[in-house]
């Protein structure tokens, strides 16, 4: 027999649990569509509280404290979603929604456009978030394991994608519903809300530090473009900034976003996390023609150019790669009513050979196990984007933004992990080319792959990393492009069948590294330039605290000490002219302006930098004219979206 107290306590937990539980059944019998969220959070809370519970056992498992694998983790997060799969299929059938979808009306001014928008998001907003993202770190899903593919001789053929990550099918009905109905809301005639070109940042708080920084950086190179910063929240406007020093000596202006697409509305949608922000941004900029740069983001070489273009007016936008090979999931092509093609039509981002040049017959027999599965007719192509910069026409892709923005506002749970599986950067970058590609909307991606710069060791974790992103221009690039295609192209009539195909000859870095490319930005984001991390972290030495260059020694290329640049700015800025910013409010500008520290850095940046720089040569190209050519390459990527629906 229980004691009396005991027995208490035992009565009591029982009756709070059968309390509970009848609760969720009566709920889930007069549930609607718009309260199955509810239903679903506190079916994930004791999801997420009893997957806890088994790690904690297993950790603690005979007394003897193990290190869990992110195998272990991620194979009990999947173990105990597999347990609801029948409340799900039941919650899937009672969410059926019955609303009818048409076109929204674009003739309406901006705001209303976003507020008729917001509610097909709400609508549709997802009922399973994948079990292996639900688990955060400020702010961010926990990504348990990460895959490193940048090899172009890897294969990464289907069956080999579809072990990265398991997607149950009700999550897969779910996305494949609620995908359609959004594709069914978008607008069918084309709009009249953007004016002009320029360049669009996203500020408020730190940002809005980040964003001044990069503006100079664009001003210096000669660029007279505007540039409009998107404020997020009201109490995010520093009038100073924004009223004076940004339009009276930048030509910046600040855009509230709330006045662009509606407080209420925003509102309505709830918490705006930084992934989604780019998104909306994006959108509320007044710009037609926009390049977007991440406010961490600075312009080496002016790119006021690409705005006229003959690339950029053949291809309306233009992205830039990341180091990484495509890793999404096959179901990801289910949900987008995509029918990919059995057979392979391009290798990588070669879409100009023919494939019985590097296809062998053995491989075709097999296609799921040894062909790659992007290379098939239907899928994204290689490589993948780093979005800390594009250049793209709003009136031509203001669709392709809106299902962007659905994208992610559905990302962190669904649809980045069926993007990326892992894969390393995973977040919004691939969403805004997935849409492009869904609406069949051709975008030239650069081929130059980026560089690496290193020259930041994180003391605490005894480690080196690439601070900054090197991207490269566009323009440059497709020169090289058009030299690489008519090579290939001869080398084929010459060789006839002796030729022996290499796509890193032909496309790939031996091709586009042999003549320099022109830098065109530094995105310095590992960390990003806040003087007070770098000098309360002491990051400018190495393990051996000897001095070093935090943004490499690439600099020459570009013609100018970037690093000394940067540093002289935070203290004009910050010492000598006093301009205050919100994201340092309460900081000790003593740190920064009386800093022995940062007087011996400026001394080792102008000693060192003299030297390297010597008789720096920025690299030149000559752009031709060739319109057969150009045809020719934007037929073959426009080739890509020649694929057929499933139904």
């Amino acid at each position: 027999m229980l004691r009396p107290r005991l027995q208490k306590w035992t009565f009591l937990a029982l009756a709070c649990a059968v309390l509970f539980y009848s609760t969720l059944f009566l709920y889930e019998t007069r549930t609607t569509g718009s309260e199955v969220d509810v239903l679903n959070f506190s079916r994930s809370a004791l999801t997420n509280y009893w997957t806890s519970q088994r790690i904690k056992e297993q950790y603690f498992k005979n007394g003897m404290k193990g290190p869990l694998t992110a195998y272990d983790i991620r194979k009990m997060i999947q173990d105990e979603n597999a347990k609801f799969a029948e409340d799900r299929e039941i919650l899937l059938r009672k969410s059926k929604d019955r609303h009818v979808y048409k076109a929204i009306n674009v003739r309406a001014p901006m705001n209303k456009v976003f507020e008729k928008f917001a509610k097909i998001l709400k609508l549709n907003k997802m009922l399973f978030p994948h079990p292996e993202r639900t688990i955060t770190l400020d702010g961010k899903p926990v990504i348990w394991e990460t895959q490193f593919e940048e090899t172009p001789y890897n294969v990464l053929s289907e069956n080999r994608l579809l072990e990265f990550m398991e997607f149950d099918p009700q999550f897969v009905e779910d996305l494949t519903r609620k995908h359609r109905n959004v594709l069914s809301s978008l607008p069918k005639r084309p709009v009249d809300f953007y004016r002009g070109s320029g360049y669009t940042m996203v500020g408020g708080g730190m940002y809005t530090w980040y964003a001044y920084l990069s503006i100079k950086s664009l001003r210096k190179t000669g660029s007279k473009l505007p540039v409009e910063i998107v404020i997020p929240q009201d109490d995010q406007y520093e009038p100073k900034l924004c009223d004076e020093i940004f339009p009276n000596e930048l030509n910046a202006t600040c855009v509230r976003l709330t006045q662009v697409l509606g407080n209420d509305t925003l509102k309505s949608l709830g918490e705006l996390k930084g992934y989604q922000l780019k998104s909306f941004a994006m959108l509320a900029s007044s710009f037609e023609n926009m390049m977007y740069l991440d406010s961490d983001n600075f312009a080496v070489s002016n790119p006021d150019h690409l705005f006229e273009s003959t690339l950029y007016k053949k291809f309306r936008m233009v992205t830039w790669p990341d180091f990484w090979r495509r890793t999404s999931s096959p179901l990801l092509y289910k949900i987008l009513n995509i029918k990919v093609g059995n057979l392979p039509v391009r290798r990588l981002n070669d879409f100009y050979t023919p494939t019985e040049k590097y296809v062998t017959r053995e491989e075709l027999i097999e296609v799921e196990d040894q062909i790659n599965f992007h290379d098939r007719l239907g899928t994204l192509p290689d490589w993948t984007t780093e979005s800390g910069q594009i250049l793209i026409n709003k009136k031509e892709h203001f669709n392709t933004l809106l299902l962007s923005l659905y994208y992610n506002f559905d990302g962190p749970a669904g649809y980045h992990p069926l993007l990326s599986q892992g894969g390393a950067g995973e977040g919004d970058k691939e969403t805004l080319v997935l849409a492009a590609h869904v609406l069949r909307k051709t975008n030239y991606q650069v081929y130059r792959k980026p560089d690496k710069l290193y020259g930041t060791f994180i003391k605490h974790v005894k480690f080196f990393v690439d601070s900054t992103i090197v991207q490269f221009d566009p323009v440059v690039d497709y020169e090289v492009l058009k030299k690489a295609v008519k090579n290939n192209i001869q080398n084929m009539d010459n060789l006839q069948d002796s030729y022996v195909y290499s796509y890193m000859h032909a496309f790939g870095n031996f091709a586009f590294e042999e003549i320099p490319g022109k830098p065109l930005f530094y995105h310095i984001h590992n960390p990003k330039m806040n003087p007070f991390d770098y000098v309360e972290r002491n990051l400018f030495t190495d393990p051996n605290d000897k001095e070093l260059r935090n943004f490499g020694k690439n600099f020459p290329q570009i013609g100018y000490d970037i690093e000394l640049w940067i540093w002289e700015l935070v203290l004009e800025t910050l010492c000598e002219r006093k301009v205050e910013f919100a994201g340092f409010a309460g900081r000790d500008m003593t740190q920064i302006c009386n800093s022995s520290l940062i007087a011996d850095r400026l001394e080792y940046l102008r000693r060192t930098g003299v030297e390297l720089l010597g008789e720096s040569q920025v690299p030149q190209i000559d752009v031709t004219e060739d319109p057969e050519l150009d045809q020719y390459i934007f037929g073959k990527i426009s080739e890509t979206q020649k694929y057929k629906n499933i139904k």
